[in-house]
C-alpha cells in the first residue's frame, strides 16, 4: 500500500477522498479490544504486554522466534535435565499430542517424606490394594466402621467372651436337681 500524501494543491474533494482513506487504513478506534484511546496507546499497550525483547533469554530476535525455539527445546535431551540424571525419561515431540513422552523413576526415589500431606486420597488407590498389613496398629476404630459391617463369620471361635460385654449378664439354665445344665452369658445393655 502506498503511502497517503495530501499536497497543499489538492482540491478539497480529493482531500475528504484521501482523509477518508487514511481512516480506511488506521481502522475504527471503537473497535479496539483495549481500552486505549488512540492508536498509539493501542501499540505502546501491545508492546508493554510483549515486554522488552531484549530480556530474552533465548538467541531469537522476535518473539515469534522465540516461541519456536522453545517449542524446539521440548526434547528429550533438553526434557531430562529438569529431572535427576538416575530418572529415566523419553519424549519424542514428533509424537501426537497426548502421546508424546513418557518418564519413570528408579526404585526408592520417591519417599513418603517427598510426598505432600494430602496428596495421595483414596479415589488414587486401586481396588484390593491396600493389603490389611499394611494398616497401622490401632489405625480402624469402630468409628470407621460402618453399621452391621462385621458379620459372624469375620468373628474367630472364642475370641468374644463375657469379659468383652460391657455389663455382662448371665442366665444359668439348672435341671431340678439344681445342678447347672447351660450358662449364657449376654449384654447388660
Amino acid at each position: 500500500m502506498a503511502q497517503t500524501i495530501i499536497n497543499l494543491s489538492d482540491p478539497i474533494n480529493t482531500w475528504v477522498t484521501k482523509s477518508n482513506e487514511m481512516g480506511a487504513d488506521i481502522g475504527d478506534l471503537a473497535t479496539l479490544t483495549d481500552s486505549a484511546a488512540t492508536l498509539v496507546h493501542a501499540i505502546n499497550a501491545i508492546d508493554s504486554d510483549i515486554g522488552n525483547l531484549s530480556s530474552l533469554t533465548t538467541p531469537a530476535a522476535t518473539l515469534v522466534a522465540a516461541i519456536n525455539n522453545l517449542d524446539d527445546t521440548t526434547d528429550s535431551n533438553d526434557f531430562k535435565n529438569f529431572f535427576a540424571s538416575s530418572t529415566t525419561v523419553s519424549f519424542d515431540s514428533g509424537t501426537p499430542v497426548g502421546a508424546r513422552g513418557q518418564f519413570s523413576l528408579v526404585d526408592s526415589s520417591i519417599t513418603s517424606a517427598k510426598l505432600a500431606a494430602g496428596s495421595i486420597t483414596s479415589d488414587k488407590y486401586a481396588d484390593s490394594s491396600i493389603e490389611t498389613v499394611h494398616f497401622k496398629a490401632g489405625a480402624i476404630t469402630n468409628y470407621a466402621l460402618a453399621d452391621s459391617s462385621i458379620s459372624g463369620a469375620k468373628i474367630q471361635i472364642n475370641t468374644i467372651t463375657s469379659a468383652s460385654f460391657k455389663g455382662a449378664t448371665s442366665l444359668v439354665i439348672k435341671n431340678t436337681a439344681g445342678s447347672t445344665l447351660k450358662t449364657i452369658f449376654g449384654s447388660g445393655e
